[in-house]
């Protein structure tokens, strides 16, 4: 009698690295963006406005001059992508993300995450919607102890910085620096005729992935209510919104979900040299229903902590 063989399935281990690109590029598609495909080359005049011709690995035979190095960024063609569809009038904004490997002769090739949004009108918010888009992919991938340190181009890097000055952080992970977020310079703009304002994250998309993998747990929804609480600050003009950012996160600690700023105002009315932000505070515990007993003691911890900055006054 015929009978059939005997198979044990055994379903495959998960590749680590397919997983985690198919999933960030789902989490921002999610988010509203865009993924983009873009060769890896740049061309001389792409070399020549990033000022980088010295540190690049240029083709033998390159087919033509557009596709004359090996590209050291994603940032460039990201660029050009705007440049070409920014033509359009009617177009206000673009939101694109490109996934993809990177070349240089000390580091060989490395995966790299680079997004940005384009508007063409001018709007203060647009670097805090950026940086929300990635608080949440990484929460998203189970990454946590995320902030925004300053950062300051050195002597070497400032002139071919591609940063607006003052308006760039540093995303940090504990301590180790996954990428960086900011706004394109109006030079780099200028280079590339591209009429708005643009702002971009360029994250190392190698150490996401080690991070994700070492960190990564199911998280459940919390069945617990979060409670909302607004403040107000007011700071030298000279401040950036993630100096504040960090302070609440810090002194907040674990019970402060999320901090959404909805509102930047400098007017008349404020003493001069004077700015003021304004945060909705979300808190939610994991494992219980905070009493607003609870969430009254944490908003002063907060606000003790922000007043220890003898030129910031919290209003609310």
């Amino acid at each position: 009698v015929a009978v059939f063989p005997l198979v044990v399935f055994v379903p495959p281990k998960r590749n680590e690295k397919v997983f985690w690109r198919s999933f960030a590029r789902n989490s921002l598609k999610e988010l509203g963006f865009t993924e983009v495909y873009n060769y890896s080359f740049i061309s001389e005049e792409q070399a020549e406005i990033f000022s980088i011709r010295d540190n690049l690995i240029a083709l033998e035979n390159p087919i033509s001059s557009e596709q004359k190095y090996l590209r050291p960024s994603l940032i460039p063609n990201l660029l050009k992508n705007v440049k070409d569809n920014s033509k359009f009038p009617e177009i206000g904004e673009i939101k694109i993300f490109e996934l993809g490997k990177i070349f240089s002769p000390e580091k060989e090739e490395k995966e790299m995450l680079a997004g940005l949004i384009f508007q063409r009108k001018s709007d203060e918010k647009g670097f805090y919607r950026l940086k929300g888009v990635i608080d949440t992919l990484l929460n998203q991938m189970g990454i946590s102890d995320i902030w925004y340190d300053d950062y300051q181009a050195t002597p070497e890097e400032s002139p071919i910085s591609i940063w607006q000055a003052k308006k760039t952080a540093e995303i940090k992970v504990a301590q180790e620096e996954i990428g960086f977020l900011g706004e394109i310079s109006p030079r780099i703009l200028k280079n590339y005729e591209i009429l708005g304002e643009v702002f971009l994250f360029d994250l190392d998309f190698e150490k996401l992935q080690s991070l994700a993998t070492k960190e990564q747990e199911y998280r459940p929804l919390s069945p617990y209510p979060s409670a909302v609480r607004d403040i107000a600050i007011l700071v030298p003009q000279r401040t950036k919104v993630i100096e504040v950012l960090n302070i609440i996160n810090r002194a907040g600690g674990e019970l402060v979900r999320d901090v959404d700023l909805f509102d930047i105002y400098e007017g008349e009315e404020l003493p001069e040299g004077k700015k003021n932000f304004a945060f909705h505070i979300i808190y939610q515990a994991k494992n219980r229903t905070l009493s607003s007993e609870e969430i009254a003691k944490i908003h002063q911890t907060i606000i003790k902590a922000l007043e220890k900055n003898p030129l910031w006054e919290v209003r609310g």
